[in-house]
């Protein structure tokens, strides 16, 4: 079986009465570029890069014409020896960021391939499945826009949450200690301390600002305290874990196991949240996920983007180890944005839906689903 095209789709649609803002901007759009891997067997494997508030064009442009051409010919199936050739082809200025995420989606791409070649979900290769559901948690409460009040629209889209049967939930902070403060206080009264709640300031704070604010808010039970600092803060981020009874995460502006071999052996975080569309792909991730069971540091991916960046995620999650492995182990998260995105669902053929707290992981051959060619080709810039 060899390659014989490479295709990616930017899509775009503008949310005009659904903006929403978080410590860094406000975006008015949501976008993302989808990946096509074709062979001379009829097979296609679709894949997704990572993209949140950057150019998915750029992505785009660096899987059609900067990896396309060096994949035409080449056995789908080598996914290891295509992954390590293209990371070098672009190492020199590439280590990090959208050149990553554009080789994220190809890889998952020949993964999707290689499961519908062999008529086996991709967590079957990757290993089997540690289970077949995933406990989500609702990624949202971003600040929204043209609102009479944010801490009451963020209390009523909270409320959403607990209805849906969601067993957690992340709040956006970073918008000043004392606004921050405000708005968790607001969400844990609305939805009592049955429920998880996370904070994410998505790197909005300097290590003495993060530890202040994780004092004021360790008394409303917080599961985890994501992003305080900038990513390149390894230091920020020993110091605010040293002095914080809340966990730390952090790890979704970070790439492939080199960048993830620093904050792992400098025990950085106490979560480590790689994202499958942007660390690498399967190939990658399945290294991150080793290095993290030796160091016995929790894993829980971050997900955004679409149905396709979803299904791999979850197949992906279907085969992570627990950390450390016990008989009764706790079950991690899983990241199930909730946040407007008119492009979600609506870029495959096959829908995902929260039942009891829980998304069921395809088991159809490859990522389990496929691409609505009519959807995509409405949305396609």
């Amino acid at each position: 079986m060899k390659i014989t095209e490479v295709k990616t789709y930017v899509l775009q649609a503008m949310l005009p009465d659904k903006a929403f803002g978080w410590s860094q901007r406000v975006t008015d759009r949501r976008q993302t570029a989808i990946c096509v891997v074709s062979t001379d067997e009829g097979l296609q494997g679709l894949g997704e890069a990572f993209y949140f508030g950057g150019p998915a064009k750029i992505a785009a442009e660096i899987i059609s014409d900067v990896f396309g051409p060096l994949l035409v010919g080449r056995d789908p199936l080598d996914h290891n020896v295509i992954w390590d050739y293209l990371y070098n082809w672009t190492r020199d200025q590439g280590m990090k960021g959208i050149t990553i995420s554009a080789l994220s989606a190809i890889d998952i791409a020949l993964w999707d391939i290689k499961g519908k070649a062999l008529g086996l979900p991709v967590y079957k290769l990757l290993g089997g499945a540690y289970r077949n559901k995933a406990r989500a948690y609702a990624t949202g409460l971003y600040e929204p826009q043209n609102v009479p009040s944010v801490e009451k629209a963020l209390v009523e889209e909270a409320l959403g949450y607990k209805e849906d049967g969601f067993g957690g939930m992340k709040l956006k902070v970073g918008y000043g200690i004392k606004t921050d403060v405000r708005y968790v206080m607001a969400i844990r009264e609305a939805i009592g301390e049955d429920i998880y709640l996370m904070v994410d300031a998505n790197h909005a704070y300097n290590a003495a600002e993060a530890i202040r604010l994780a004092r004021e808010i360790e008394r409303f039970n917080i599961y985890w305290f994501e992003e305080p600092v900038p990513p390149e803060d390894l230091d920020g981020y020993m110091e605010v874990k040293k002095n914080s009874s809340i966990p730390i995460a952090g790890g979704e502006c970070e790439y492939t196991r080199y960048g993830f071999r620093e904050l792992i052996n400098r025990r950085a975080v106490d979560i480590l949240q790689p994202d499958l569309c942007a660390a690498g792909g399967f190939t990658e991730m399945i290294k991150i996920a080793a290095m993290a069971t030796a160091a016995n540091i929790s894993l829980v991916p971050h997900v955004w983007g679409t149905n396709v960046g979803l299904a791999a995620s979850l197949q992906f999650f279907a085969a992570l180890p627990h950390i450390p492995e016990r008989r009764f182990p706790d079950e991690p998260f899983f990241e199930y944005d909730r946040s407007s995105h008119p492009l979600r669902d609506g870029v495959t053929l096959e829908k995902f839906a929260l039942k009891d707290g829980y998304l069921s992981i395809p088991d159809r051959p490859g990522l389990g689903v496929k691409l609505d060619t009519v959807f995509v080709a409405k949305y396609a810039l």
